[in-house]
C-alpha cells in the first residue's frame, strides 16, 4: 500500500518539476536552434559534441551531488541517529538530498545549460564577423566623463596598485568567478528553493542571451587591455598594462597570461568582448539569488562582488561602464524574471489542479 501511495506522489513531483522548468527549457531550446542556424550561416557552427559540451559540467555536477550526499548522510543518518540498515532511513536521505522532483529539474537544466553556453561561446568567437570592434574609444571617453576626467584605473591604482593586492584580486577574479558561475548555477539547479530557483535560472539564461550575445555584438569592443592594439590611438591604459606586466614578471598573473592567449585566439578566429561585463552580470545574479535564499550570504557575496568589480577595471579586462551596465542590466533581468515567475507559478498550480481531477 505504501508503494502505491508513493508512486502518485513521485509522479506529481516529477510533473511539477517539468512544469517549473518549461520556461527555461524553451528559452534555451529556441536560442540554441537559432544560434546554430545563424552561426552555421557564417561558417562558425558550434560542435555541441557530448565530450566538449558536457564533460566538465558533468564532473562538476557529480562532485556537487557526491558532496551533498555525504552531507545528507551525516545529517539524516548519524545526526538523527537513524539505523543505517533501515530502508526508511535511506528513503529519507534520498528525499532530503535529491528526490524525484529535484532529479528531474537537475536533468533538464544539465541538458540545457551547457548547450546554451556552447552556442553563446560560438557567438563570442564570431563577434567581429557580425560587428568589428568600434566602441572602445567611446567607452574610454565615457569612463573619463563619469569619473571626473580620470580613467577609473587611475583612481584605483593608489589603493590596489600593490603586487600583493593585485595578485589577490587576480586569483579571486579567475577562480572566484569560476566558482560563482558553476557552483551558483548547480546549487540553484539542484537545491534552490522555488520561486528563487527559476528566477535565477531565467536571469542566468537571459543574461547570456541578451547581454552576452545580442548586446555584446551591438556594442562590439575589445577592452582596455587591447585598446592600443585594436584602435591604433594613444593608449590611456598603457600605464596600467605596464604595471600589470611588471607584476607578471615577478610571478605570472592570470590576467596577463589569459589576455595574451585571448589576443592570440582573436587574431586567428576571434573571441574577445568587453561590453557588457558578463563577470559582473553573472555575479550579480548569484548575489541576488544567494541573498534571497539566505540573508547571511550577503556578508560573503557582496564583498566578493565588489572585488570582482574592482578586478574588472584593475586587471584591464573592462571599462568601468561595462561593469556598471552588467550589474544594472542583471538587476533589471532579475526583476522581470521575478514577475514572470510569479505569473508562471500560478499556471503551475492550476495545472496541478487539472492533473488531480
Amino acid at each position: 500500500m505504501a508503494a502505491e501511495i508513493s508512486r502518485p506522489s513521485a509522479a506529481a513531483a516529477m510533473r511539477r518539476a517539468l512544469y517549473e522548468n518549461t520556461p527555461f527549457a524553451v528559452l534555451v531550446a529556441v536560442y540554441v536552434v537559432v544560434g546554430v542556424v545563424v552561426l552555421a550561416g557564417v561558417g562558425r557552427a558550434p560542435s555541441l559534441s557530448l565530450t566538449e559540451t558536457y564533460v566538465v559540467p558533468g564532473l562538476l555536477v557529480g562532485l556537487y551531488l557526491f558532496a551533498t550526499l555525504l552531507g545528507a548522510i551525516a545529517v539524516h543518518v548519524f545526526g538523527e541517529r537513524r539505523a543505517p540498515s533501515s530502508g526508511e532511513t535511506w528513503r529519507r536521505v534520498y528525499e532530503r538530498w535529491l528526490g524525484h522532483g529535484r532529479l528531474v529539474r537537475t536533468l533538464v537544466v544539465f541538458v540545457a545549460l551547457p548547450a546554451l553556453l556552447d552556442v553563446m561561446y560560438g557567438f563570442r568567437l564570431a563577434l567581429t564577423i557580425f560587428e568589428p570592434f568600434y566602441l572602445d574609444p567611446a567607452l574610454a571617453r565615457l569612463d573619463a566623463v563619469l569619473h571626473g576626467g580620470n580613467q577609473p584605473w587611475e583612481l584605483l591604482q593608489p589603493v590596489v596598485g600593490h603586487p600583493a593586492v593585485t595578485r589577490f584580486i587576480d586569483l579571486v577574479y579567475v577562480y572566484g568567478w569560476f566558482a560563482a558561475l558553476w557552483l551558483g548555477a548547480i546549487w540553484q539547479t539542484v537545491h534552490g528553493r522555488e520561486p528563487i530557483r527559476t528566477q535565477f535560472l531565467l536571469t542566468f539564461g537571459i543574461a547570456w542571451i541578451i547581454l552576452g550575445t545580442a548586446l555584446a555584438i551591438m556594442t562590439s569592443s575589445a577592452g582596455p587591455a587591447f585598446f592600443g592594439r585594436v584602435t591604433g590611438l594613444d593608449d590611456p591604459f598603457a600605464g596600467l598594462m605596464s604595471y600589470l606586466a611588471s607584476v607578471d614578471q615577478q610571478s605570472a598573473l592570470h590576467a596577463i597570461t589569459n589576455q595574451e592567449r585571448l589576443w592570440s585566439s582573436y587574431t586567428e578566429w576571434g573571441g574577445m568582448t568587453a561590453m557588457p561585463s558578463m563577470h559582473l552580470a553573472i555575479v550579480t545574479a548569484v548575489v541576488l539569488a544567494g541573498i534571497r535564499s539566505h540573508r547571511w550570504l550577503a556578508w560573503v557575496l557582496v564583498p566578493f562582488g565588489f572585488v570582482i568589480l574592482i578586478g574588472s577595471v584593475h586587471l584591464g579586462w573592462h571599462y568601468a561602464i561595462d561593469s556598471y551596465v552588467g550589474i544594472l542590466a542583471a538587476c533589471g533581468i532579475w526583476w522581470m524574471s521575478g514577475r514572470f515567475v510569479r505569473w508562471w507559478g500560478q499556471r503551475v498550480s492550476y495545472a496541478e489542479v487539472l492533473d488531480e481531477q
